[in-house]
């Protein structure tokens, strides 16, 4: 049987042997259909391409057999004369013949006229009919943009599609969130709009160019211009039409940051920053010389604040304000919930089930981790062989930590996570032994969590290539010590109070 050949892989899909953060995503796989340039019209186009290159090959066939034909049919003409007397007669200018023509060169001349004035027509109405229909066509496709731009809700501005805009737009589409691109340069809006992405060709500081691209449903803009004073700008105009949009800033100067923010950007990025600061905490960490608190440092750290991720391993229900309570977290960003969707600023009675996540906005500062001195004091309940088993936990959740966001860091994560899932399993046993010893009334509930939390072990080891270290590290930690505190200490009670 012959062989099939392998599938082509989408350009929105990760390929093989390249990291999945150092992938960008260009195009939409084969197939989707985009609005204002579809395959059938590729095709159209090709085809009266190629139709305009053979008759423009016509039309030289043309001169050069008339140039050769009036050389050979009549005596003593040049390749000149032949040249010359083909040109005047294809374009109809009406001077006298070079020289006078035999019976033979009359009919030679007729059958040119006819050849090579059906030629040099098709030529030229082929391409009024291209200009034409490109002119045509650019209209449809603007109208189409602008009516798919009017029905858009909750989607992202970009302003400025430079290297910096190109590329959030390209990991936006990769996350299926629908985006607008402003600029006002004409071979970037061509571009942009190249990749099928919706954009309004303007100044992104004037309200008019803000109100087409929808900013009074957009839900965030995003300022990628290269310059602050403009990014500024922008922010001002886009804060003034939706006083509910969050504005991310793209940032040069660190002295203006503070006039951003009061212009009213939520958050101001600095791409040179980070992008350093990455590819020298990666250069380290193969290197072996990244230190433990640089490992843990988070790129998403921005004037003191930090994102965290919650998520509720408890079987119960729990709302934003409960989570609010018992973390040090400022405010709940947004919620995830089991199908995936997102639900940014949640109300506080908004409720969050088993097993979806919140993002968390903490204070840097209010975010340690428990150290080694610290463990022991925090889950001690009084039962020497339990204490032990879940300080070895915990030191096990302070190695993932550590362990790095490199390739392999990431095999370590996945290596370590094994060996504390492992663990965890042998301790449940032990549990279980233990309160079936002495009849523990809460036995099968207690058993029904551990059930339940194995099975996260499952779904997190899933989500290590998505995981940052230390947002895992924090789920886990959040999980144990949870656990220990709501379902661990119920049994301890009743042993003590039987003085076992």
């Amino acid at each position: 049987m012959p062989r099939k050949p392998p599938p082509r892989s989408s350009p929105s899909e990760p390929v093989r042997g390249i990291p999945k953060k150092l992938q960008i995503r260009v195009f939409r796989p084969i197939g989707t259909r985009k609005p204002g340039f579809s395959f059938s019209r590729r095709s159209a186009m090709r085809n009266q391409n190629q139709l305009l290159i053979r008759l423009a090959a016509l039309v030289v066939l043309t001169l050069v057999a008339g140039t050769l034909g009036y050389h050979l049919i009549e005596d003593g003409w040049s390749l000149f004369d032949g040249f010359y007397m083909t040109l005047i007669t294809l374009t109809t200018i009406g001077y006298s013949e070079v020289h006078p023509l035999s019976p033979a060169g009359r009919v030679f001349t007729t059958v040119l006229i006819v050849i090579g004035l059906g030629a040099a027509a098709a030529v030229v109405g082929q391409f009024a009919r291209i200009m034409i229909e490109d002119n045509l066509s650019a209209k449809w496709r603007n109208r189409r943009m602008v009516k798919q731009i009017s029905r858009m809700k909750n989607h992202v501005i970009i302003c400025g599609f430079g290297r910096i805009g190109n590329a959030i737009s390209r990991e936006l589409g990769g996350m299926g969130i629908p985006c607008v691109i402003i600029d006002r340069d004409d071979s970037r809006s061509e571009g942009s709009r190249t990749q099928n992405l919706p954009t309004v060709m303007g100044n992104a500081t004037s309200d008019e160019t803000l109100i087409e691209a929808g900013i009074k449903r957009a839900s965030i803009l995003v300022a990628a211009l290269s310059n602050d004073s403009d990014n500024l700008f922008v922010a001002l105009a886009a804060r003034d039409l939706n006083r509910d949009l969050t504005v991310i800033a793209r940032g040069e100067d660190k002295g203006i940051e503070t006039r951003m923010l009061r212009a009213g950007v939520d958050r101001v990025v600095y791409p040179a920053q980070l992008g350093g600061g990455q590819i020298a905490r990666l250069v380290g960490d193969e290197l072996g010389h990244v230190e433990e608190e640089s490992r843990s440092r988070r790129l998403a750290d921005v004037m003191g604040y930090d994102l965290q991720i919650f998520r509720n391993f408890r079987q119960a229900k729990i709302t934003v304000q409960e989570i609010l309570a018992t973390t040090e977290a400022l405010e709940i960003a947004a919620v995830i919930d089991s199908e995936g969707r997102h639900h940014t600023r949640p109300a506080a009675d908004h409720e969050v089930k088993s097993g979806e996540t919140a993002v968390l906005l903490v204070e840097t500062v209010s975010t340690p981790h428990l150290e080694a001195g610290d463990i022991r004091e925090a889950v001690s309940m009084g039962i020497p062989g339990v204490d032990e088993e879940h300080v070895a936990m915990l030191e096990m959740v302070n190695r993932i930590r550590g362990a790095g966001p490199s390739r392999e860091g990431s095999k370590r994560v996945a290596q370590l996570l094994s060996e504390l899932q492992e663990y965890t399993l042998k301790h449940f046993h032990h549990e279980e032994q233990l309160m079936l010893s002495v009849d523990y009334p809460g036995t099968e509930h207690h058993m029904e969590q551990h059930r339940f939390l194995a099975g996260e072990f499952d779904r997190i080891s899933g989500d290590i290539p998505n995981l940052d270290p230390v947002d895992l590290a924090g789920i886990l930690e959040t999980w144990i010590s949870t656990h220990i505190e709501e379902v661990d200490r119920l049994y301890a009670e009743h042993l003590n109070k039987i003085e076992v």
